[in-house]
């Protein structure tokens, strides 16, 4: 795959000493609006955009499958995840027009590589020419990375495009984890030290170690593995203590411990698409209370129900321990949510019972 559009913005007519705001920006401002999530729709917006500065036809490149008459054993399928690979490196902000120009360029192609990646893959058909094309694109990025770096004098547009170009990067070693090994790609420190000419800061690390996570999370998943779950549910926590407001792997986090739970009460475990609704929890939760409440209502007397709370909680799953300022982000974790709830409900069973007698 040819990589166009960030080609011509490091070498071509896209530079951005010799671009000024685009004459028609009137014309095309609202299109920079949009969010196209369909290859298709990508494919048109950048066109209509790119217009007046880089002729681009996104098909001269298209791979042909040369098993397109036989059935090839050694094809790997591609699972995509529910949540797709997003490294939240910190990209600039736009705040002028040629900013938010810029901005929906080098974004929407990053996303406009991806899904043309997995659409190749699909249709080679082919292991060794799949991994061959992906070695390709990164070469191309690393090489842009390289580029970039080595400028004598940097500017916004070029920085927002080297973080877009690192982020993508990693984001693409995901994706296609199934058909690369760790000698196919730089590895993340040495990207930064070799192609970067720098260290990685805390944040960068806390963001593509919490995507890596979050990948290999729905790669367990999709391969239910308890005892692999619960090892890896530690390091998802350590990242939410370094990314409270990532809402993604909030949702991860609560995903993997509702299924460690149905699996505990043997009850079936959905497909990660359900199980992360947040309407799921919700409806398991009102269920078990109700159910508990139940039994405890038919008991005789509130030493019975205490008996009977703490013989619920000692079943309930036992996770790691973690701080109090992460289990309170955790609101859809029908474990947690039902330890609190049984513990309010002792404290009131406790209340029924006469001070000389408990």
């Amino acid at each position: 795959m040819k990589l166009i559009i960030y080609n011509s913005i490091l070498h071509g007519s896209l530079r951005p000493q010799s671009v000024q705001t685009p004459a028609n920006y009137s014309e095309i401002s609202y299109l920079l609006n949009k969010r196209p999530e369909t290859l298709p729709e990508i494919e048109t917006c950048l066109q209509q955009i790119l217009g007046s500065y880089l002729s681009v036809n996104f098909n001269e490149d298209m791979p042909v499958s040369i098993n397109q008459y036989f059935n090839n054993q050694d094809y790997t399928f591609i699972e995509v995840d529910y949540f797709l690979p997003n490294i939240n490196l910190p990209l600039l902000a736009p705040q002028t027009p040629i900013q938010r120009f810029y901005y929906f360029v080098i974004t929407t192609e990053a996303e406009r590589i991806k899904l043309r990646l997995l659409q190749s893959i699909e249709m080679l058909k082919d292991d060794i020419c799949a991994k061959q094309e992906i070695k390709d694109t990164l070469a191309q990025l690393a090489r842009h990375a390289k580029t970039i770096g080595e400028q004598p004098q940097s500017n916004e547009i070029f920085a927002l495009l080297l973080t877009q170009i690192t982020k993508l990067y990693f984001e693409i070693t995901l994706i296609f984890d199934v058909l690369l090994t760790e000698q196919d790609y730089i590895s993340f420190a040495d990207f930064y030290s070799i192609r970067l000419n720098r260290q990685a800061d805390e944040t960068s690390i806390s963001a593509y170690n919490a995507a890596l996570h979050i990948h290999q999370a729905q790669r367990l998943y999709a391969n239910f593995d308890s005892q692999a779950i619960r090892n890896l549910l530690p390091q998802l926590y350590t990242d939410l203590r370094k990314l409270p407001t990532d809402n993604t792997l909030i949702a991860v986090i609560c995903a993997l411990e509702n299924a460690v739970y149905l699996q505990s009460a043997g009850t079936e475990i959905p497909t990660f698409a359900e199980i992360a609704n947040l309407d799921f929890p919700k409806s398991i939760l009102k269920a078990r209370k109700q159910a508990i409440n139940s039994q405890l209502i038919a008991l005789s007397n509130p030493h019975e129900a205490l008996i009977q709370i703490d013989s619920i909680v000692e079943n309930l799953p036992d996770f790691t321990t973690i701080p109090t300022e992460v289990i309170s982000l955790l609101t859809s974790s029908i474990t947690r949510q039902l330890f609190c709830w049984l513990a309010e409900q002792k404290e009131i069973y406790k209340t029924m019972i006469p001070a000389a007698e408990y």
